[in-house]
């Protein structure tokens, strides 16, 4: 694929490499240099509307906490090219999996961020992450048959997209709250440094004001792999005793259909 001069001009002579972890359909890239690393998402097609949701996002985020600056971004009507900062350091997740005895101490410092992140004033975001606004986008993927039913966790594994987006709307008023969520806060969206510090949040195409739980399940049930002490360090850092049933399950379910 040809680069737009617009991002050409800035990735340079820096080495390329395709990054395929992530769930967006966009085209993810390293692009590595002497002295600074880049991030590529190249998005066609449905994933173009993706690369540019993420890039209204970043530029809101600008200065409200820490996450890539875009160094450029190219649209041409059939893909959206959005060239970013990398942020130094790795994933939680991958922090975990080295040093596992720190499971508990990183599950303090994700809750801590996920706090900084939700009291974020809400009222000048234009962006929708409520369960109401994501409604409509779920249900054009289940009808356009772009769930990825294979996918599905135990709960609902052998179930066609239309019984999970079912339970999504039976659910659906259980959703309580409004602060600016990540909307995928997994492990592998939050980079930590050596000392375990955070140093920013990625992939927030989904950001917005919405309810928090949606941040507070993904983080726990991420969590669920590196034991309960974990999960119990998440919850105990906002006060949260026990999740409520009724909305974890929402979550659980609206997460399966993106």
């Amino acid at each position: 694929m040809r680069w737009p001069d617009a991002i050409a001009a800035h990735v340079g002579d820096r080495v390329l490499s395709q990054v395929h972890a992530g769930q967006s359909g966009a085209a993810v890239y390293r692009a590595t240099g002497a002295h600074r690393d880049y991030f590529l998402k190249v998005g066609e097609g449905a994933a173009a509307e993706l690369v540019a949701d993420e890039a209204g996002r970043l530029e809101w985020l600008d200065r409200r906490i820490d996450a890539p600056r875009i160094v450029a971004r190219a649209d041409d009507g059939d893909a959206t090219w959005l060239l970013m900062t990398a942020l130094p350091g790795v994933s939680a997740g991958d922090l975990i999996k080295a040093e596992s005895q720190r499971a508990a101490e990183v599950a303090r410092t994700l809750a801590a961020f996920l706090r900084r992140l939700h009291a974020l004033p809400i009222d000048d975001c234009p962006f929708d992450s409520s369960v109401a606004g994501w409604l409509p986008a779920v249900r054009r993927l289940v009808a356009e048959g772009r769930v990825d039913i294979d996918d599905f966790d135990d709960e609902h594994a052998g179930w066609p997209a239309e019984r999970v987006l079912a339970k999504v709307e039976a659910l659906a008023g259980h959703a309580q709250g409004r602060v600016i969520v990540h909307g995928d806060f997994s492990l592998g969206n939050i980079i930590l440094d050596a000392e375990g510090a955070v140093v920013g949040c990625i992939d927030v195409g989904r950001l917005g004001v919405g309810d928090p739980y949606r941040d507070i399940f993904i983080g726990r049930r991420d969590l669920g792999g590196f034991g309960a002490l974990a999960q119990r360090a998440f919850l105990d850092a906002p006060g949260i005793d026990e999740l409520e049933p009724e909305r974890s399950d929402l979550h659980r379910a609206l997460d399966e259909l993106f």
